[in-house]
Formats: C-alpha cells, sequence, structure tokens
C-alpha cells in the first residue's frame, strides 16, 4: 500500500529537486551558454535563450534516458532553441566554435604545416562559416559536442550510417572550402 506523502515531505521533496536543478544549472550553464552564443553571436539573447533551454529542459526531465547525458541533452536543446530563433528572425548569423574544431583530427589533413596556429585557426572558422547550416551542426555536435554517433543521430532523429555518411560530407567540404581558401590567399 503507498504511503501519502505530507506537506512537509512534498516541500522537502520539491525543494531537494530545485537544488539539483540549480546544481545542474550551475554545473553546465557555461556549456550551455557557449553552445548558443556560438550560434546568435549575441550576449544578451544568448542569456535568455540558455534560460529558455534550462526552463525546457526541465520540463522535459522525465524523458531523458540517462542522466548522465544531461550536458549533451541540454547543449542539443540549447541549440535547436538558437536555431530556430535564427531562423524565426531570418537574420544570417555566425553559427560555430572553430577554436575547438581547429585542434581536431579532421584538420590534420588540411593544416599547412608553417602556418602558425591563429591563422589555422581563422582560416578553418572561415571555411565553416562557408558550410550550410546542416553540415555545421553535425559537426559542432560530434568534435565540438564529442557526441557518439548514436548520440548524434537521436538528437537530429538519423539513423547512425546517415550520421556518418553525412559526416563524411560535411568534412569533405570542409576540407575543400578550406584548401580553396588557401589557393585563393596565395594568389593574392
Amino acid at each position: 500500500m503507498e504511503k501519502a506523502v505530507s506537506s512537509k515531505e512534498h516541500i522537502k521533496l520539491q525543494d531537494s529537486t530545485e537544488d539539483i536543478q540549480y546544481s545542474m544549472y550551475k554545473l553546465y550553464y557555461r556549456d550551455v551558454y557557449r553552445t548558443v552564443y556560438y550560434i546568435t553571436k549575441n550576449k544578451e539573447l544568448s542569456q535568455d535563450l540558455t534560460n529558455e533551454a534550462y526552463l525546457k529542459a526541465y520540463d522535459k526531465l522525465k524523458t531523458l534516458d540517462d542522466i548522465n547525458k544531461f550536458k549533451q541533452w541540454i547543449c542539443v536543446i540549447a541549440a535547436n532553441l538558437a536555431k530556430n530563433h535564427i531562423r524565426k528572425h531570418s537574420k544570417v548569423i555566425s553559427f560555430y566554435p572553430m577554436e575547438t574544431l581547429a585542434d581536431d583530427h579532421i584538420t590534420e589533413d588540411i593544416v599547412i604545416e608553417n602556418m602558425d596556429k591563429e591563422e589555422q585557426k581563422e582560416k578553418l572558422r572561415n571555411s565553416l562559416e562557408q558550410l550550410d547550416p546542416d553540415a555545421k551542426e553535425i559537426i559542432t555536435l560530434r568534435y565540438y559536442h564529442h557526441l557518439t554517433y548514436e548520440d548524434v543521430g537521436k538528437a537530429l532523429s538519423l539513423k547512425q550510417g546517415t550520421v556518418k555518411s553525412r559526416l563524411r560530407r560535411a568534412k569533405d567540404k570542409l576540407i575543400k572550402i578550406f584548401n580553396s581558401e588557401g589557393e585563393e590567399n596565395e594568389k593574392r
């Protein structure tokens, strides 16, 4: 037989839940904010969308199967909110962080050895900005947020094989743009 929860116990349970939510907010705020900011490039909007992402996440927390994936999950929620906001307001805004990609293995084949690191980052940043939003998104989820192929698939509602093929195409496009940008700079 189930025991009824008293008002005091209910308040205690609610306080505990709020403490956990606040702890999660403090723990992941910077990552979520950074995700949104790299999409919007607007501090105030990023703060608003970050808070909105947390509200949405807390509201849907029961649907999260593995609490250990909360950070990845909320970052995907935040990125989707930011992209939806941009679509609604039809502004073309810079999309994703390049610094994290500059150190990733996707650049190993395309970075010219004698360029200094800042030039490499700038060149990669410019190249990534030229990709279509879907290509930027899949590269960012995989390499910036370090999601597995399976998690990227869940976030984008795609099969794992589709994720791998789209990621390969996105990286190929990025390499092509990166290399063509280098050729243009050499002509100047």
